[in-house]
């Protein structure tokens, strides 16, 4: 009997393993977002690192200091050698698996085999989250994090707070590490969201287009709502299109697209969207009101040749001016033509531009409001 509680007692100990390597919650520095900016390409340090991560003590009800945020940098020959140079200088050590951004500066971003490196860092590093938000900033990282934005901190960071919160528009595309690297492999060309600082706020709006992994271009949010119509990533948006006098403001709600990929003598993408919304703003003349079929049918008709000449304009611009698959043709091509695809492969670059594009957008106006 006594053996039996001897032995129950030896193995419940298996059961009541203790927190031996525990570290709380206020004092651990959990970094949000990262900026990296170009130092010296030929010296040692050739990156400044920059860490933003929130004060724990300055959150929630019984909040007891007010600085929200702390942003730290410093030179460094990697982004996380700089983390065991903070231990110098910040009490807590660093926690890399909430992170949620990383900011590559403009002079970084021209620089093809350094942002290369980041990204393999980023991707063999078993702390990051392969979900992370990457996005490219128009002048310094570490300007961007240090913005003084007027408008409550949360433990996310101000970045990825904006990122959640546009990310059904289509004023820019998301693009995660596993996401880039993704693009890299196929067509060897991604789309990263571009950062601004405008007086004390931070924007993101339109994109970087980088070439094997180097900056080659800026798009402004008309190109970056094009590709996300045509990659059928737009959740809803709003769309102000001339129509006679006035301007009609055609909220969109839902958005189907399909890309297909046809080889005959050459190849040839279908590119059929359809596209459901509502009217968020229209004053008509006296004899006539949106209730009207006849208008809403010209209104509809407006509404896709105007977003048809727009679609197409940014397709002659990824494939004159930046010879950038954006759009995916590569990776379909790769899936459904696969021999084909083996033996052009490694002449992309040159097919690309010779892709022919049939777009049609098929609109519809669904509501009208609640007045005439």
């Amino acid at each position: 009997m006594r053996k039996g509680i001897l032995i129950i007692l030896c193995l419940s100990i298996f059961f009541l393993v203790g927190c031996w390597d525990k570290v709380e919650v206020d004092q651990r520095a959990f970094v949000s977002s990262m900026g990296i900016d170009l130092n010296d390409k030929d010296k040692m340090n050739r990156f400044i690192v920059t860490y933003e991560y929130p004060n724990i003590n300055a959150i929630g009800k019984n909040a007891t200091e007010d600085t929200k945020t702390f942003v730290v940098s410093t030179p460094s020959s990697s982004i996380f050698q700089a983390g065991r140079k903070f231990t110098t200088s910040v009490a807590f050590p660093f926690y890399y698996k909430h992170a949620k951004v990383v900011v590559l500066g403009e002079d970084l971003a021209n620089e093809g085999k350094l942002v290369r490196e980041i990204i393999d860092e980023l991707n063999r590093d078993t702390k990051i989250n392969k979900k992370i938000q990457i996005l490219v900033s128009e002048g310094k990282a570490i300007d961007i994090l240090r913005a003084n934005i007027k408008q409550d901190q949360t433990t996310d960071g101000i970045i990825y707070t904006a990122l959640k919160g546009t990310n059904n528009a289509s004023r820019f595309i998301p693009q995660t590490l596993m996401e880039m690297i993704k693009d890299a492999d196929y067509s060897g060309v991604t789309l990263v969201p571009k950062i601004a600082k405008r007086g004390k706020e931070v924007v993101i709006s339109g994109g970087c287009v980088m070439k094997d992994y180097q900056h080659i271009a800026w798009i402004g949010e008309k190109e970056s709502r094009s590709l996300s119509l045509i990659n059928g990533k737009t959740k809803s948006d709003t769309i102000d299109v001339p129509y006679k006098d006035s301007i009609v403001s055609y909220a969109i709600t839902d958005v189907s697209s399909t890309k297909d990929v046809r080889i005959d003598e050459e190849i040839i993408v279908d590119i059929p969207i359809k596209i459901e919304g509502y009217l968020q703003g229209y004053i008509e003349g006296d004899d006539r009101t949106v209730y009207d079929d006849e208008v809403l049918k010209d209104m509809e008709k407006v509404i896709e040749k105007f977003m048809k000449k727009e679609i197409e304009r940014t397709l002659k611009l990824i494939q004159d001016e930046y010879n950038a698959d954006l759009i995916g043709i590569g990776e379909d091509l790769s899936k459904f033509h696969h021999r084909k695809w083996n033996k052009i492969k490694d002449r992309w670059d040159e097919i690309f531009p010779e892709v022919k594009f049939n777009v049609s957008v098929d609109a519809k106006i669904r509501r009208t409001g609640l007045i005439k």
